[in-house]
């Protein structure tokens, strides 16, 4: 059942690329900050008159830094790439809020590149960051704390300077009511103090993390001049003042949004920078209906789309504007974590706090059927919460998984120590009846018996009904079947689609029985405590964090401790796959198949030909929401004839 991983591609450490499944902007941001972890290393010498102290142009969590300090630009850009032109990209969702760090409200993903970083993570390493906001870090032995200097051609949208000032004020705003993403990074920060005019130095509530300086660095810098006195919580649309490539231009809240590039941005030159931001619009297109996403997108009205059915593809191949080109499929190759994509179980819920129950229950789910009469047999399942990546628990434990899990094997099921995980198989009429019937057992097993057709709970003597929320209607026939099955277990299941702001209400208070997830659970090269967000016991009882399935177990938080307090990569893959061996033998989710219909580790795309591409793609989080690294190709553009494109050919 598990599915295969590219051991080649990473044996090489480089050459992983995110898969770019349809986040949400929380989720991203909030894997965006991670707190990584693994083996530090710089190319640069230490200052002479402090041998302790490394002062360096970049900064790699593991390995060395690909690029030394007089690199020109990215191998993965065009340096000489036109600028002009506009990009569109349709997605689904809403927003109601262009504050990016507040609770209240949905901001859109685009403000991510309104704001500078001071650093910035190249794109074709695991993880290493270069000079953005900041031209040097430095750092003692014992990694207590980091320092950056400044550059002073560091400039906010208004013209002002960026200074440490602002930095400190940062911190001091993350350590408030803020989203659970920057709330984190003011936690790992005990203080901050101005070093020099241009100088500050942040100090870590942990010695010894080589990953504690890439949460500062990562972090994006707020103008204190702008936010001080204000309410930085509250819900706004007042266009924020940045310092990243792009500004807020026009738009229409929750419908519409273009990003304008700012001409005289003070970093366009910089290394990390160029030949990237080559648009001079990017425009962000929300709606609420799959479909209609899908036509504006063939009408031409949108530049990309990632595919997630390749039912249609056999008739769109007939199309004209496929015919000639106008369109193009291809396929992006990703080696990082696949986003995970299932059906959640609250456990939270008296009924799904037995695992019992929750093991019942994913015995109703028939995968094969869904994989051949939904998804035209393209789809490879996900068998894992880390799927792509080394961290997937596979056969037996090891040694190392071992001394993890043996001090608490009394709180684990004795299979997890003698049978590799593994998924019901069902897919015809003998399995998936083999299946319920064993389903059945576990639920008598678990005090609940059949009265009339349905299934009764000994607590309310009511019958069992579960609510199943889901962010979208479409998702009905990926769970028809399972629905219909959970009726012969005598549960009723009731489906409920919601809009963008319920869905999120909901999920983010935690107020559903089962839950069809959006993409989420992206593994990173290095995870560190932003696990602590997902899986341990005090996220399970804290609003806001995505902690959704009430993941409350003492085997589970030791794992993820072990994980954040790691100081060496072997102690990181160990604690992993043992914290998704856990994990998966607890059933807590059902997991459906691969984002795309692809093999895992591709990701097929559809994009009208009037692109310009580097050589080379990025290896990492493929920047689709900005598509960074293309630009207009205006030959290419003119040689358009169908859609949107043809119209304007013909001056209609």
């Amino acid at each position: 059942m598990r599915t295969s991983r590219n051991d080649e591609a990473r044996g090489s450490g480089r050459e992983r690329r995110a898969s770019p499944a349809r986040i949400r902007s929380w989720l991203a941001r909030a894997l965006g900050l991670s707190l990584l972890l693994a083996t530090t290393t710089s190319d640069l010498a230490a200052v002479p008159d402090q041998p302790d102290v490394t002062t360096a142009h970049g900064y790699a969590v593991f390995g060395e830094l690909k690029y030394p300090a007089d690199f020109k630009h990215l191998d993965y850009v065009n340096p000489d790439a036109p600028k002009g032109g506009i990009y569109r990209y349709a997605q689904t969702g809403s927003f109601d809020t262009l504050n990016f760090f507040g609770l209240l409200g949905t901001p859109p993903f685009a403000l991510l590149w309104i704001y500078d970083t001071l650093m910035q993570r190249s794109l074709d390493e695991p993880a290493s960051y270069y000079p953005l906001i900041a031209e040097t870090i430095s750092y003692p032995r014992d990694l207590a704390w980091v320092e950056f200097r400044l550059d002073p051609r560091a400039r906010w949208h208004d013209g002002k300077p960026i200074t440490p000032e602002d930095v400190i004020f940062t911190v001091a705003k993350f350590k408030e009511l803020v989203s659970p993403t920057y709330r984190r990074i003011g936690a790992a920060v005990s203080r901050v103090e101005k070093t020099g005019p241009r100088s500050v130095r942040l100090y870590f509530v942990q010695k010894g993390n080589p990953t504690m300086p890439t949460v500062v660095a990562a972090m994006p810098v707020v103008p204190r001049h702008v936010w001080q006195g204000k309410d930085f919580t509250a819900s706004t649309l007042e266009r924020p003042v940045g310092s990243g490539p792009f500004r807020i231009g026009r738009m229409s809240p929750g419908r519409w949004l273009e990003m304008e590039r700012v001409k005289d941005y003070w970093a366009k030159d910089l290394p990390i920078n160029k030949g990237k931001w080559n648009f001079d619009i990017i425009r962000h297109d929300f709606y609420r209906d799959v479909g209609v996403m899908n036509e504006v997108f063939l009408s031409g009205q949108a530049d990309l789309r990632f595919e997630g059915s390749a039912a249609r593809w056999d008739a769109q191949d007939q199309m004209p504007a496929f015919k000639a080109k106008n369109l193009v499929r291809d396929v992006i190759r990703y080696e990082n974590g696949a986003f995970y994509m299932g059906l959640m179980m609250n456990s939270r819920r008296p009924f799904l706090a037995d695992r019992r129950v929750r093991k019942a229950i994913t015995l109703a789910y028939d995968y094969e059927w869904v994989k051949r009469v939904l998804l035209a047999g393209h789809h490879g399942r996900l068998a894992s919460f880390f799927a792509n990546t080394e961290f997937a628990a596979e056969g037996l434990p090891g040694e190392d998984e071992l001394a993890l899990l043996a001090p608490f094997r009394d709180q684990l099921p004795p299979e997890l120590f003698t049978q590799p995980p593994e998924l019901p198989v069902a897919g015809q009429w003998g399995s998936r009846r083999e299946n319920l019937v064993q389903a059945a057992a576990l639920l008598r097993e678990a005090g609940y018996r059949i009265e009339d057709g349905l299934l009764i709970d000994p607590r309310t003597r009511q019958p069992v009904r579960l609510g199943l929320a889901a962010y979208s209607a479409l998702m009905d026939r990926q769970v028809s079947l399972f629905i219909e099955n959970m009726r012969q277990l005598g549960i009723t299941v009731d489906f409920r689609s919601y809009d963008t702001a319920q869905f999120r209400h909901k999920i983010r208070n935690f107020d559903f029985d089962l839950m069809i997830n959006l993409p989420s659970f992206p593994p990173l090269v290095t995870p560190g405590l932003e696990l602590m967000q997902f899986w341990s016991s005090r996220a399970a009882d804290t609003p806001q964090s995505f902690n959704y399935m009430g993941v409350r177990s003492p085997v589970v938080d030791a794992l993820v401790m072990k994980v954040g307090t790691a100081t060496d990569r072997a102690t990181v893959v160990s604690a992993m796959r043992a914290l998704d061996r856990v994990l998966l033998w607890d059933y807590y989710a059902i997991p459906f198949q691969h984002t795309y219909p692809a093999p895992m580790g591709q990701v097929p795309i559809t994009y009208w030909n009037r692109f310009g591409r580097p050589a080379k793609d990025p290896t990492y989080n493929f920047p689709f929401l900005t598509m960074d690294h293309w630009w207009i190709d205006k030959e290419k553009e003119a040689r358009l004839t169908y859609g949107d494109f043809g119209r304007r050919a013909q001056g209609k």
